[in-house]
């Protein structure tokens, strides 16, 4: 079972699009879901804490507008928008992999040129780039990177792990509380595969 590990600050770190959308379906009925909640409660712990954030261009433009707004405070610091242009359709190995990637049978979307294009950009990123860790809350991605040997050394940061960092990041009973209600809902498929531990707390290491 999956404890937390801390990732080296000045590691760097390619993020999917889930990553910024989780509780987004609930964002304007559930004021616990907001935008503004969810930067207090995570998002400002997550991205200030690595030095090294690297976010595709194709997963920045997926984000809605208020959502680039949070990630336009860190960028020019420590978020950088990569593209892949440059390599597209003139570099052999770069679109020797990206093709290895976008055809896996989990990414394949014959109906859809949009699906899977934020993370099969950014993995493709990460490998011909050699970026260690890719966030993604995506099962999916998961298996692609275990299924792809040219992605044996790219490692899947999960959510929890995000949830993790603001935890240990400090703050008010309030906060504490809504990153174990985060932990417990959007983490729910790796808990019932037994993947991570039932509680935040457990996955801490750390009483209750």
């Amino acid at each position: 079972m999956n404890k937390f590990f801390e990732i080296s600050k000045d590691s760097p770190i390619i993020i999917d699009t889930c990553i910024f959308m989780v509780g987004i379906e609930k964002r304007q009925t559930n004021p616990e879901y907001s935008l503004e909640n969810m930067k207090k409660n995570w998002m400002n712990d997550a991205l200030s804490y690595f030095e090294n954030i690297k976010l595709h261009e194709v997963v920045y433009n997926e984000l809605d507008a208020d959502t680039k707004k949070v990630i336009d405070e860190h960028v020019g610091k420590n978020v950088e928008i990569v593209s892949d242009k440059d390599l597209f359709d003139s570099d052999p190995e770069f679109m020797r992999i990206f093709n290895e990637i976008h055809d896996h049978p989990l990414m394949y979307a014959p109906f859809s040129k949009s699906k899977n294009q934020g993370e099969v950009h950014s993995l493709a990123y990460a490998c011909y780039y050699g970026i260690p860790y890719f966030s993604s809350k995506d099962s999916d991605a998961c298996d692609v990177c275990n299924e792809i040997e040219d992605l044996k050394d790219v490692t899947v940061v999960g959510f929890e792990s995000l949830v993790g960092i603001a935890y240990k990041a400090g703050g008010n009973k309030e906060k504490r509380k809504a990153l174990k209600a985060l932990y417990k809902e959007f983490c729910a498929p790796k808990i019932r595969q037994g993947v991570i531990p039932k509680t935040l707390a457990e996955y801490l290491s750390e009483e209750e």
